[in-house]
Formats: C-alpha cells, structure tokens, sequence
C-alpha cells in the first residue's frame, strides 16, 4: 500500500509541473500581444474628415438623438470589439477602417457579428458631433467604447485591434481563405478597372470569375473594395462591410476545427500584429468559451440596415444620420440579446 501511494503521488507530482508548465507556457505566448492598459489613452485634438463640397444638409441642432436606452449587461454575453485601422505613421492611431462587434453568446451557444458603418454620424463624449470612426483616433479603445455605449446603449467589454499588416498575417496563418469573385471584383482587384487603377497598389493576378484561394495580400485587397458592387449588389462602404464579415466567416471557417495544436501554431504568427486590453487570462477564458460553443457559422448584422438612415453633408463630410436612433438601438439590442 505504501508503494501504491508513492505511484500515486509521483504520478499526481509529474501532472501538476506539467499543468504549471503548459500554463506559463501560455502566459509567455499571450505576453507577446501589444496591450493598452486602461485609463492610460492619450487623447488627441478633432478634426473633421472632409470628403464633401455639398453644402450642409443638417445641423446638429435639428437631429433627434432619442431616448439613448441602455441595456444591462447580461449573463453569459460578452462584446468584442474587433479594430481594424491603416496606420499610415508609425506610433499613430488612424481612424478605424472596421468596427465590428463579436459576440459570444455562451447561453445560447450562438457567436454574431455586428459591423458599424464608420459614417455613422454620433455623438462622441467630450468632442463635437463626427464619423463614428473618429472616435477611435481621438481616444483609442476608451473613446471608442464610450462612443458606442452612448449611441447603441451597447457595453463593449474588451476590444482587439489589428493593422493592414496584421490582417495579411492573420489570413497567410490561416492557409487562406476561398471568395467567389464576380468579373467587376475581378477587374477591380487586378487592376484592369479604372477604380481598380487608382485605388489599388498591389494589382492581384491569376484571378477568375467564380471561386478563389486568396491570400494574405489578396484578401485584404479584397476586403477594402469600396466603389465596386458585390454579388448582393451593396456598394461602397456597404459592400466593404460585407466582404469583410465574409472574409471573418471563412476565417472562422478554417480555424473551428481546427485541434488546439494547431491553434497556437497559428496565433504564435500573428501574435505581434495584435493589440488588445485583455489580460492573458482573460484572453484563455474566452478563447476557451468560443472554442466550445460548437457552432458552424457566425450570424451577421449590419448598423444601420438598409432603409433606416440618410445619407447627409455636414461640415465638409459626408455621413449616415438614422431615421430613428430608438428604433436602431431596440434592432441592434435584439439582435445581440434577444432583449
């Protein structure tokens, strides 16, 4: 019997090290992400994002904010705020490219996304009246989070941010991703198109109409096509929305079956492309939670929906002002909550 316990308590020995050894493993691994430690933003001057001559066609002093209904955290939800930007100097936020809220639902076993129109005209906490993509180059993760709690009554609980060059590691990690293109994609991303000419630096060859393996490159050339239609017929910035929660679908795709292995040979390439405000714990619980919902797909919306907003000129820019700011609060909450 005593020898049976001395089995016992080496093998039990052996298992705890091992435990304490793949965990500090990991602490090191998730310590490589760039982070943004909370209340210590610095906060720039505004401006505005001038890309109109039309003439005002609001005031600030003629729109309805509404009634700004806030909705209580719930039990078993939790916000990410995907980041997307082109930081053109290094050491300088831009303003965000893409805003996308990733939801995960571990009572309901649902994962949903959300894209933010980066014209959306809001109110930003302590600035005037702009794009709602303002809000992150005057303040980072905090303005951006309060902005959105403010306009959508929407608690955004941790935010990950990743550049151009990021979102090329992340796609060439994942072994790429397959698009359908149709002809006008085609011709934009290879440059053939006059859009395509003046909007594109790195023209895309080898492409066809129907099916495509992109890569890292591709993909993101892909995913910044503003002035082409997609298949669905969304333009301009709507149809970047939706190729980019396409290009997030196909991500997810290549990764949900992927064994754990696998998964942290993958993020050990795009580490250092990411930054977030999550601690390595936080990282590892809800990694952990999407990993095991165990769902195909990832369900989409869009702020805000076709039919539901103006397209306006105010101050020098052109934004998206909604037709009514408490029916698009109650729409997005729904669709998060099922409140």
């Amino acid at each position: 019997m005593s020898n049976i316990r001395k089995v016992i308590l080496i093998i039990l020995s052996v298992l705890s090290l091992m435990v304490i050894g793949a965990y500090a493993f990991l602490q090191v691994q998730l310590g490589r992400i760039n982070r943004v430690t909370a209340g210590e933003t610095e906060f720039t001057t505004e401006d505005f994002d001038e890309d109109t001559d039309a003439p005002d066609s609001i005031s600030d002093s003629s729109l309805d904010w509404g009634e700004a209904n806030h909705i209580e955290p719930q039990e078993g939800v939790i916000n990410v705020l995907l980041v997307g930007q082109d930081t053109r100097q290094e050491g300088e936020r831009a303003r965000s490219d893409t805003m996308i809220i990733l939801s995960i639902d571990s009572e309901n076993s649902r994962l949903s996304m959300v894209s933010l129109m980066r014209d959306l005209y809001v109110e930003i906490p302590g600035y005037s009246n702009n794009k709602l993509n303002s809000a992150y180059r005057f303040g980072g993760f905090e303005l951006l989070d309060a902005t959105i709690a403010q306009n959508f009554g929407i608690q955004i609980d941790y935010n990950v941010e990743v550049d151009f060059d990021g979102f090329r590691e992340v796609i060439d990690a994942v072994g790429g991703i397959d698009v359908t293109l149709t002809e006008d994609e085609v011709a934009y991303m290879s440059g053939e198109s006059t859009y395509g000419r003046r909007h594109n630096n790195t023209p895309q060859s080898g492409l066809v109409v129907g099916e495509n393996h992109l890569d890292g490159e591709a993909a993101l050339v892909y995913a910044r096509i503003r002035y082409v239609s997609t298949a669905s017929g969304a333009h301009d910035d709507y149809g970047r929305t939706e190729r980019q929660r396409i290009v997030i679908q196909q991500v997810f795709q290549q990764l949900k079956d992927q064994p754990w292995t696998d998964l942290l040979g993958i993020y050990d390439s795009v580490a250092g492309a990411l930054t977030t405000d999550m601690t390595n714990d936080e990282i590892l619980s809800i990694a952990l939670t999407a990993y095991n919902l165990g769902v195909d797909s990832i369900e989409e919306y869009r702020v805000p929906e076709d039919g539901s907003y103006s397209g306006e000129s105010i101050r020098g820019m052109s934004v998206l002002v909604p037709n009514d700011w408490d029916v698009l609060r109650a729409n997005l909450q729904e669709f998060i909550y099922g409140a």
